[in-house]
């Protein structure tokens, strides 16, 4: 590992060491070290080179530790921890990775085996009391402890910087010797473009004057092939007049053949309009006569409705005077049978309001038979007057009593009480199976109302949802459309393009073969000029 990593794991806290085993790394023995931090929730392996004192590390958080395990069925329980630590140590390697050294877990057991470590079994520990001295030896043997460890750990730092500083002298004395190994590549390769670019003038001023001697030649050709150009030239438009003089003259002659032919036919509507004017007149004569035996028919056929319709008026008023007179006499009939009905009915009301009547007196009269007298008032200036208003009172009473009452009922008082009272309850027990019924009705109404303006607003959202899809579903059409035709235009737009590079390629290719025959044109010319 760097030895960054290692001050790094030196300064950290791996917590406490939980197990120890020693095995071998390239024939050299090594010491394997378990430190198990709680805290941190980590595990860490250090693996303790015996002979080069090297320290190697490898670290697990306490989740990438049990993932180890997951398919292990015997290491699976995170208590048995001494056989997933050995577990992990017949796994550790050590291999070289770059300029490093580091601890990885290989995919199967290795081939050394470690061993547990023998500690030492014959030291002698003190037993029963100590002296003051035996004490402050081993206290002091305690404190050297400490004071040797950090020793050994400041003296193994300082090796580690020793080595780090030499490695980064090492690198940059590399760097020097390659900056300069550049430098001295990078003045060769100058020196050759240098080269190169002087070359490569002298042969574009060859070709330049190659060049020029091509382009005067091509010059003379291209005037003589104007020269035959312009010749040719002449004597096509001279061809072209020659032609368009004998098209002008058939032109005419043709122009002449057509106006003639047009006045014929002109003369031959003019003579067709007239035969059928004269034909138009007299199929006119013939349809106004049609016209008229038509209107006397129709004429005739209304006379003989209107005539049956006069002959109808009487027989129609007649019965209509009969449905009058049979209504009447229904209506009579109607009156003389319900009219008993009515009055058994209207005896019947009247019945009952004066049962209600008596209901109340009854009652009335219950409530007073009940009722706590008032304390008379005997002393004082108004007792003479109290007494007489209790007399008073008392002959009412007596003059109250109704004459028409049976002796029985008037014996006896409460039966007619309990009758009444019972005629109450029966009353009261209707009227409150009635307000019950009216409850039950009003409920049942309430709920069927919430029941429809539920399923109106279910309707209403299922229609509005319907709505939204059929627009979502235009407006997706639409924008498939505009990309469809957008997709059209593009893959137009994309032909036209791609048909402008071929027609471009094809014109350069059309240009490059007629400089390569203008060049092999003016080579012969060349070497016919060299020849003669």
């Amino acid at each position: 590992m760097a030895i960054a990593d290692e001050e790094t794991m030196d300064e950290q806290d791996k917590g406490h060491l939980t197990y120890q085993e020693s095995k071998v790394f390239h024939a050299e023995p090594h010491l394997c070290s378990v430190y198990d931090n709680g805290k941190r929730r980590m595990v860490t392996f250090e693996v303790y080179g015996l002979d080069t004192q090297d320290m190697l590390h490898r670290q697990y958080t306490y989740q990438e530790f049990d993932g180890l395990f997951r398919f292990n069925a015997e290491l699976m329980n995170p208590n048995r921890k001494e056989g997933r630590y050995h577990w992990v140590i017949e796994r550790l390697e050590i291999a070289q990775v770059g300029n490093e050294r580091k601890v990885r877990l290989a995919a199967e057991v290795t081939k050394e085996v470690p061993e547990l470590p023998i500690y030492e079994t014959t030291r002698k520990i003190p037993t029963g009391r100590m002296d003051l001295k035996e004490r402050q030896r081993l206290r002091e043997q305690m404190d050297m402890l400490n004071i040797k460890r950090e020793e050994k750990i400041r003296a193994k730092k300082n090796v580690s910087k020793q080595k780090f500083l030499e490695h980064i002298f090492f690198l940059q004395e590399e760097a020097k010797r390659k900056e300069k190994e550049q430098e001295a590549s990078i003045s060769i390769e100058r020196e050759k473009q240098w080269q190169y670019q002087l070359q490569m003038d002298a042969e574009e001023e060859e070709a330049g004057a190659k060049d020029a001697h091509l382009s005067r030649a091509r010059r003379v050709a291209a005037d003589n092939k104007d020269q035959a150009h312009e010749e040719k030239e002449e004597e096509d438009l001279r061809q072209l007049r020659i032609r368009w003089f004998a098209a002008d003259k058939e032109k005419v002659r043709l122009i002449a053949e057509a106006r003639a032919r047009k006045e014929k036919d002109i003369a031959a509507q003019a003579q067709a309009k007239k035969e059928a004017k004269a034909a138009a007149k007299v199929t006119q004569t013939k349809r106004e006569a049609a016209w008229g035996g038509r209107d006397k028919r129709v004429q005739a056929k209304i006379d003989a409705q209107v005539k049956k319709a006069l002959n109808l008026i009487p027989e129609l008023k007649r019965i209509a005077n009969l449905l009058v007179e049979r209504n009447a006499e229904y209506l009579q009939d109607w009156n003389d049978s319900r009219w008993p009905v009515f009055e058994a009915q209207l005896e019947r009301m009247r019945k009952r309001e004066q049962e209600r009547q008596d209901e109340g007196e009854a009652v009335k009269k219950y409530h007073e038979s009940r009722s706590i007298p008032q304390p008379i008032k005997t002393k004082g200036k108004k007792h003479g007057k109290a007494k007489g208003h209790a007399k008073k009172e008392k002959h009412g009473k007596k003059d109250e009593k109704p004459e028409g009452e049976d002796a029985k009922d008037a014996k006896d008082p409460v039966k007619e009480t309990e009758r009444i009272v019972d005629g109450i309850e029966a009353k009261m027990r209707e009227q409150m199976a009635e307000v019950k019924r009216r409850q039950e009705v009003d409920q049942k109404r309430e709920d069927k109302i919430v029941e429809k303006a539920e399923k109106t607003k279910k309707d209403e959202l299922k229609r509005i949802s319907d709505y939204k899809q059929k627009v979502q579903a235009l407006e997706a059409k639409k924008r498939g459309a505009a990309n469809e035709r957008a997709l059209i235009l593009k893959t137009k737009q994309e032909e036209r393009l791609k048909a402008q590079e071929r027609q471009k390629e094809e014109d350069d290719r059309l240009r490059n073969v007629r400089t390569r025959h203008v060049v092999a044109w003016e080579q012969k010319q060349m070497e016919w000029l060299q020849a003669h």
